[in-house]
């Protein structure tokens, strides 16, 4: 599917920076392209990640939350990998639709731990923890998530996570987002090229703050409404961790129902 005429990419991103450091929109010696290629890269970032605006400061943008799928398998055992551009859990880790089991439980990962030793047993999974993987520098931060009790069957877990995106590359030159945040990817390039070629915030820092609110406000209708709790303080779902009582049982004043 061919991208939107009206999206910014990688090559116009620098064409805008280029101009407005007076290095020209093209022809640039190694030097200007590095310092251009940076600051392309910073004002990318600051439009995935928003700072400096107490209003919308740690916002998760709606298209930077990708649904996904992991299989679970009796050879996986406990630890299963997280995908590579994997921040951050959003939500819950939920059953396939044909698998009636209530969503995975995400505890600390030191509790988790603790269960895995005490007792070693397989089941239906419903307790899970996320731990940083050991690594050597050669990459990123790796994560896997770590189930209890071990998987008795496989199974497929659908979740939802924040995604970190690569840098933009020839041939990756398109930022998230799409056609409508096109503007503010411009001026967040070019308020970054102002503050550090004239060290102060000028016009487009305050162009981009403005837009950036703006595409704020326009991606929260794409968030999902939260309606306030629906259940009834009487009633607790428990899942077991050792006796007869179902994992998914409902407890009712006490008694396993």
């Amino acid at each position: 599917m061919a991208e939107s005429g009206l999206s910014i990419g990688w090559t116009e991103l620098q064409q805008e920076v280029g101009g407005f450091l007076g290095y020209g929109r093209a022809n640039w010696n190694a030097a200007q392209t590095a310092e251009i290629a940076a600051i392309v890269q910073s004002g990318v970032r600051r439009v995935y990640y928003p700072m400096g605006i107490p209003e919308v400061a740690g916002y998760d943008w709606s298209w930077l939350r990708p649904t996904t799928t992991l299989a679970i398998t009796l050879a996986g055992g406990y630890d299963y990998d997280l995908p590579d551009d994997f921040g951050r859990l959003i939500g819950k880790l939920h059953y396939g639709p044909d698998e009636n089991y209530a969503p995975i439980q995400l505890i600390p990962l030191d509790r988790l731990l603790q269960m895995k030793v005490r007792e070693d047993r397989e089941d239906t999974p419903y307790y899970a923890a996320i731990r940083r993987k050991t690594e050597d520098r050669t990459t990123g931060q790796r994560w896997e998530l770590l189930l209890w009790p071990k998987p008795d069957a496989s199974y497929t877990l659908y979740y939802s996570y924040e995604a970190y995106s690569g840098p933009l590359s020839d041939s990756y030159p398109y930022p998230l987002g799409g056609m409508s945040l096109a503007e503010l990817f411009i001026e967040s390039c070019l308020a970054v090229a102002e503050q550090r070629l004239n060290d102060e915030i000028g016009v487009h820092t305050q162009t981009y703050q403005a837009l950036l609110l703006d595409a704020v406000q326009r991606d929260k209708k794409h968030s999902p409404t939260y309606f306030g709790y629906m259940g009834h303080t009487e009633y607790q779902v428990e899942r077991r961790l050792h006796g007869d009582v179902s994992p998914y049982s409902i407890i009712y004043k006490g008694q396993s129902i």
